[in-house]
């Protein structure tokens, strides 16, 4: 398993934890597809820690606001599969803790994960 194994490990177990805490402060957002019932912006609290988040294209960005560093999980797109690792979301996650990646090492990382998680 590559370094940043345990990371996309993290970075999943948030994505399901900030599903379900939107799913929950949000029932009425029930358009996964085209996310059209979706508030625009928003905020939900997971373990304590209050992130903020934003609708754009498919998908939902979430920052958290508190404590610092301000952490990015972006679920640009199919909102909602919580298993779901690309480049694209692993690098902004990574980057928000400090961790600088090239995209070649986050495709790696990723099937590496996708490889041994199934």
């Amino acid at each position: 398993m590559s370094i940043h194994s345990s990371k996309i490990h993290e970075f999943v177990n948030l994505q399901r934890q900030l599903f379900s805490a939107f799913s929950q402060g949000y029932p009425q957002a029930n358009d996964f597809t085209s996310l059209l019932n979706f508030p625009r912006s928003g905020a939900v609290v997971v373990d304590g820690q209050r992130w903020n988040f934003a609708k754009h294209g498919l998908g939902l960005r979430f920052v958290r606001e508190h404590p610092v560093p301000q952490l990015v999980v972006d679920m640009h797109d199919q909102f909602g599969d919580c298993v779901k690792v690309d480049w694209w979301r692993l690098s902004l996650f990574l980057e928000s803790m400090g961790v600088a990646i090239e995209r070649l090492e986050a495709e790696q990382a990723v099937l590496e994960y996708d490889r041994f998680s199934q």
